[in-house]
């Protein structure tokens, strides 16, 4: 007699890959009514269906782009080369940016839409942290300022954009037509604020700094990353990372801020 935890194995490699599932069929019953490849099929129709809506939710923007049928064609793909190892659904779709440009490299502008849409969702569910405020800032003596190391909040992702993602995911958005494709090499900023995932591109030397940030260089170091592209002009470096830094607080982007002998 075969063991439960033993037909639970052969059921899951028959959902898998049907082709496994020869010896799994002599356990179901067969009879005038129901078949056993009926029977079979309908649980192997609704496992691939259930991933395929989880697929949809997370790439909601990515399915107008590709359209129902190709989608659920790239969908149905992907579950079979990625068969979900997750209990929970929000996960199983983290390689679709990757398949994509597997099945579609004639068509990137699919894979970066998959890849900014799992990074909208990634920020939606990153940790929570208190977001410090231009008062916090205000707090801390102006002489201290250059060895300040400031913390990006959790959600805080940036993306190196190649395509126009931005303008062809607003455009789908208010269900207009989406722009052509075109290359643009703008920087995405994405992060959580309100409960809400935000994005925006930015400048090159905006996306240089966030980077700096993010290895924790000082206030200090910001400046003069600046002042070597201004070509020494401390104070209107100083001026510009103050803009910037004015931005990232009300932005919500900024969760810590601490001298580096902190």
């Amino acid at each position: 007699m075969t063991s439960l935890s033993q037909l639970q194995t052969d059921f899951m490699a028959y959902l898998l890959d049907e082709t496994n599932g020869a010896s799994f069929k002599t356990q179901i019953i067969n009879d005038q009514k129901v078949g056993t490849d009926k029977r079979l099929s309908i649980y192997a129709d609704a496992y691939r269906l259930r991933i395929i809506e989880a697929l949809a939710s997370a790439y909601p923007k990515l399915k107008m782009l590709l359209g129902d049928d190709f989608f659920d064609q790239a969908a149905r793909s992907y579950i079979d080369k990625f068969p979900s190892t997750y209990c929970n659904m929000r996960w199983v779709g983290g390689e679709m940016a990757a398949h994509l440009q597997q099945i579609l490299p004639q068509h990137p502008v699919a894979a970066e839409m998959a890849q900014f849409e799992w990074t909208l969702g990634l920020a939606f569910d990153a940790a929570d942290a208190p977001a410090k405020t231009l008062q916090d800032l205000a707090n801390i003596a102006l002489e201290n300022w250059p060895d300040l190391i400031i913390g990006l909040h959790p959600s805080v992702k940036i993306l190196d954009l190649q395509w126009n993602i931005v303008a062809i995911w607003n455009a789908l958005n208010l269900q207009n037509t989406p722009p052509q494709p075109a290359k643009t090499m703008l920087p995405c900023l994405v992060w959580r604020q309100d409960l809400n995932a935000h994005f925006q591109t930015i400048s090159k030397q905006e996306y240089s700094l966030i980077q700096c940030m993010a290895l924790q260089a000082t206030f200090g170091g910001l400046c003069e990353a600046v002042e070597n592209a201004r070509t020494g002009d401390n104070g209107a470096a100083m001026q510009q990372v103050a803009t910037y830094m004015a931005g990232w607080l009300n932005a919500g982007l900024i969760s810590n801020i601490q001298t580096a002998a902190e």
